[in-house]
């Protein structure tokens, strides 16, 4: 009798574990693979934001620094704070103002060339001329600066009161000033304030700020977040920037200096 049953043959037991194995191992592989392509996705995404952010923030910082009278930046609040004044007109004036050289009585108004105003970082409030240091504007008796009364004309100042200044600006140069401003390091944040007392001696911190930045620090603790270094009657004022911006594990230290451009 002839047999005519095929013999069928399966996978033995030690060959499904190996395939399993096998499987679970490009399995893994896969995972990691897909984790490690999403972490470096994420991280390079938070980078990206974290530049834009700081970039942003430093640009910001640069522009109105830039406007600033350089005898009005200071440095305050134990180096947390950096304080200016926006120059909001400037130009020539036409005779020389009374001083302590000249002796002349002292005087309420000043003739000028016309000028024009740009109110972007805030209104006129002061008047500087002469100025050689801080000191001298936010110092009383202010001998570099007067209180700015608004007028129509743009050919004539006119002052808060009857004013004698210590000097005379060898190019006679007047510039009116917005009142006070300041980009201050608070805790993890860089503030920014406007319309500060020009008699206050140090920026209070507690109200009225804007936040620039958040997750923001000192790139080390020897170093300040800004520092001055200033300039000349022949030399422009340097402001010095050193901050560590952070987000979502990144972090970025940038140093950066803002030159101020003396023109007395």
């Amino acid at each position: 009798m002839r047999n005519n049953r095929v013999t069928s043959k399966g996978f033995t037991l030690i060959e499904l574990i190996a395939v399993i194995v096998i499987l679970a191992v490009l399995a893994s592989m896969g995972v990691t693979f897909v984790v490690k392509t999403t972490a470096s996705y994420q991280s390079t995404q938070a980078r990206a934001l974290l530049v834009n952010t700081s970039r942003q923030a430093l640009e910001r910082m640069t522009r109105q620094l830039r406007i600033a009278l350089p005898y009005s930046v200071r440095i305050l609040n134990s180096g947390q704070c950096i304080e200016f004044m926006p120059i909001v007109a400037g130009g020539n004036y036409l005779n020389p103002i009374p001083d302590a050289a000249n002796g002349a009585s002292a005087t309420t108004q000043i003739a000028v060339a016309p000028y024009t105003s740009v109110t972007t970082y805030g209104a006129a409030r002061h008047v500087a001329i002469g100025a050689l240091n801080s000191d001298e504007i936010y110092i009383s008796p202010y001998i570099s600066r007067a209180a700015y009364n608004n007028t129509s004309t743009t050919t004539l100042i006119q002052l808060g009161a009857a004013k004698s200044w210590q000097r005379n600006s060898f190019n006679k140069r007047f510039y009116l000033l917005a009142d006070p401003q300041a980009f201050c390091l608070v805790g993890a944040d860089l503030h920014f304030y406007s319309d500060i007392p020009i008699t206050n001696t140090s920026v209070s911190v507690g109200t009225g700020a804007s936040i620039i930045a958040r997750n923001v620090a000192v790139v080390d603790s020897a170093t300040a977040p800004f520092s001055l270094e200033m300039g000349s009657e022949n030399r422009n004022t340097r402001i010095n920037i050193a901050l560590k911006f952070s987000r979502s594990g990144e972090s970025i230290n940038f140093t950066q200096g803002v030159l101020i451009r003396n023109v007395p």
